[in-house]
C-alpha cells in the first residue's frame, strides 16, 4: 500500500523531541546531522510513516534497522518485505509491498524549470513546450521528475541510467494504474506534490496524518 503524509515541513513546528523516542539509533544519529529544522523533520517522518506502514499492514510494532545497497537504496534487515519511501517540502511518502517498489514525491517549485534539459528527452522537451501556462508546466514537470525517480529507485539505479533518454510521456496524470513497460505504475498531480509509484501490482493509496500516526504508534 501506498502512504502519504501531507504537511508544511518548513513550518510544521511539530516538537521533534517528541518522536525521536520512535526512531532507532541510527535513524536518530541522522536525523540529529541535518543543521535545518525541516530536513531533520523529513528524515525524522520518513522512518515512521514507514513504521506506521509496517504496523498497520504486517503487525510490526519493532523498530526497523534500515540497511542499504550499493546503489544507496534502503531495505529491511532480515526481512523480506518490500518498501521505499520519498520526501519533499509538504510530502513524505511511503509504499510497502512483498514485491520490489519505488516511489518519489516532488513539490511544484520553478528550479525544475531551470534544469529540465538535463531529465527530459527531446519529446518530452516539445511537449512541454505546448504547456503555454506556467503554473501546468511547472506540475507537469515534477510529475515527469517523479516518474524518473521512482522508475531509477524501483530498478535499484537511483538516477544513475540515462534519465534524459527515457521516454515517460506515456504515463498520464492520473489516478488510475497504468502500465509502463513490465510494470505497474501510477502517477498523479495532488494539490501540492506530485508522486509516482512504480511496482509489480497495483495497491491502494491511503492518505494519513501525523495525528493518526501518534494515536497508532504512540
Amino acid at each position: 500500500m501506498i502512504y502519504l503524509l501531507s504537511a508544511d515541513f518548513k513550518n510544521l513546528n511539530e516538537p521533534l523531541s517528541e518522536w525521536s523516542e520512535f526512531l532507532d539509533d541510527d535513524r536518530r544519529k541522522k536525523a540529529d546531522r541535518y543543521r535545518f529544522y525541516k530536513d531533520k523533520a523529513l528524515c525524522t517522518f520518513a522512518y515512521i510513516l514507514l513504521r506506521y506502514a509496517l504496523k498497520k499492514e504486517y503487525g510490526i510494532g519493532e523498530k526497523p534497522k534500515l540497511i542499504y545497497d550499493k546503489s544507496g537504496k534502503p531495505h529491511i534487515e532480515g526481512s523480506d518485505i518490500c518498501f521505499n519511501f520519498s520526501h519533499c517540502d509538504n510530502a513524505v511518502a511511503c509504499v510497502v509491498d512483498r514485491n520490489t517498489v519505488g516511489i518519489d514525491v516532488q513539490n511544484y517549485t520553478e528550479t525544475l524549470t531551470q534544469v529540465k534539459k538535463r531529465f527530459l528527452t527531446e519529446d518530452e522537451m516539445k511537449a512541454f513546450g505546448e504547456i503555454a501556462d506556467g503554473d501546468a508546466a511547472i506540475r507537469a514537470l515534477a510529475r515527469i521528475w517523479t516518474l524518473k525517480e521512482a522508475y531509477g529507485k524501483y530498478h535499484g539505479e537511483g538516477l544513475i541510467y540515462d534519465i534524459g533518454g527515457k521516454d515517460f510521456l506515456s504515463v498520464s496524470n492520473s489516478s488510475e494504474w497504468q502500465r509502463y513497460e513490465d510494470l505497474k505504475v501510477y502517477s498523479e498531480e495532488m494539490d501540492n506534490f506530485a508522486v509516482s509509484v512504480f511496482s509489480k501490482t497495483a495497491m491502494d493509496l491511503y492518505k494519513v496524518s501525523i495525528e493518526e500516526i501518534w494515536r497508532y504508534i504512540g
